[in-house]
């Protein structure tokens, strides 16, 4: 992606104690102040144990899962059916299925961030109220969760690796006027996923502000992807026969909304960013 001028703010930043992160502005030969090391090496432990655990975890539990995906390359395996008779298994052990997929779906939104299928999964296991219940809890939990991951452990880290990122350097000023205005449309945006949500852990936005953004943006897709996936396992199942009306018009809805009035809408934002950003070069 392109980058900003040597010229333009750092992400480089101070965290004061219970309060958001301060941008400060870079001199003239980028001098960055030197962490303790033993202070680097704590963190540093502290993330490699979270990342081994997550991914530990995630091996214990998708393992059958990963195995299956692995046999239905080879084409004799029927990976819907076998997707949908697991979920309703999970399904099966009430509340202690529920608990786990809470927990699963959270690390799930911390570790690889595309939702969809998971909400649309939940779905058909759980039904349309247990659905949206456990898929808001565990991936607006799991949001929440990274983003203080990335606001205190990973900070340093994703600082450096985003100080260059333009979309950063258009947002700094932005988010710190309209928080939550920012973060929303932030979140609607095509970035990775990770950037997403690590990319505001180390933006100017307090926390409170955060999970408003979280919130707005992420419940009602909730809310869909679990009434859609709800209609299609009944459908996978043969419970009905035909789509609903209601199904058929969300599938077009989503159609019109992700081609059409999300990138035009973040594009249209975006380009107020650049507008912004030239105008204050031009008078300087």
């Amino acid at each position: 992606c392109a980058h900003l001028s040597s010229s333009s703010p750092s992400l480089a930043t101070s965290i004061p104690r219970g309060g958001g992160i301060q941008l400060r502005q870079s001199n003239d030969n980028n001098s960055v102040t030197d962490s303790n090391p033993e202070d680097t090496d704590k963190s540093k432990k502290i993330r490699n144990a979270i990342v081994a655990a997550s991914v530990l975890t995630l091996a214990v539990w998708k393992k059958e899962f990963l195995v299956g995906a692995l046999q239905s390359i080879k084409g004799d395996f029927d990976l819907k059916q076998f997707l949908i008779d697991k979920l309703d298994t999970l399904a099966g052990y009430g509340n202690t299925g529920l608990v786990v997929y809470i927990v699963m779906f959270a690390l799930w939104e911390i570790l690889v961030g595309v939702t969809t299928p998971v909400e649309t999964a939940a779905g058909m296991a759980f039904g349309v109220k247990k659905g949206i219940i456990c898929s808001a809890i565990g991936k607006m939990g799991g949001a929440v969760i990274a983003f203080l991951i990335g606001r205190f452990l990973l900070f340093d880290y994703f600082s450096e690796k985003l100080q260059d990122n333009e979309m950063m350097g258009l947002v700094q000023e932005s988010i710190q006027e309209n928080p939550v205005r920012v973060a929303l449309i932030w979140r609607f945006s095509f970035l990775p996923e990770q950037l997403k949500t690590f990319g505001l852990s180390v933006l100017p936005l307090s926390l409170l502000h955060y999970v408003t953004a979280v919130v707005l943006h992420g419940f009602p897709f909730t809310c869909l992807w679990t009434a859609m996936g709800a209609e299609a396992g009944a459908l996978a199942r043969g419970t009905v026969t035909t789509p609903s009306n209601v199904f058929k018009i969300l599938v077009v809805g989503i159609q019109i909304f992700g081609f059409f009035i999300s990138p035009t809408m973040v594009g249209l934002w975006v380009k107020s960013l650049k507008d912004r950003q030239s105008a204050k070069k031009k008078g300087a």
